[in-house]
């Protein structure tokens, strides 16, 4: 299961995003805690779809590393995202192992970034969040 681009907790966070399991705030029992988007000032509902990738913090962090590595796709939903890694980046080619590193990356330091804001009181901007890939 381990692979020369596998970062365990990278991938765990993934597979929580891809099951619905992260501990958003769409979740009946957390409802007393506010169901806002921590990330953007939107004022959107925190589910799963919109952290990842629908928030604005979330899509300037994936424009950033996209310009960063020329992935000119265009940015997608989570099941969208994780359908691509499982059926299109398969094997074990270089590229299609480092796409899926990327991904699971991505929405790990997404998810830290909205624990840091939520529970630390600490924020770091999306350059900063890209870099840290």
């Amino acid at each position: 299961m381990m692979g020369p681009f596998k970062i365990p907790k990278n991938c765990f966070i993934l597979w929580l995003a891809i099951m619905g399991r992260l501990s958003t705030l769409d979740k009946p029992w957390l409802h007393h805690i506010g169901g806002f988007c921590i990330l953007c000032p939107d004022g959107v509902p925190e589910t799963h779809d919109h952290l990842l990738f629908s928030c604005s913090f979330s899509r300037r962090c994936l424009a950033i590393i996209r310009q960063q590595i020329l992935f000119s796709m265009a940015p997608l939903g989570l099941a969208t995202w994780g359908s691509m890694a499982s059926s299109r980046w398969r094997g074990k080619h270089v590229v299609n192992a480092a796409y899926r590193s990327l991904l699971a990356s991505l929405v790990y330091h997404i998810w830290q970034e909205r624990n840091f804001r939520r529970f630390q009181q600490r924020s770091r901007p999306p350059s900063i969040v890209a870099v840290l890939l």
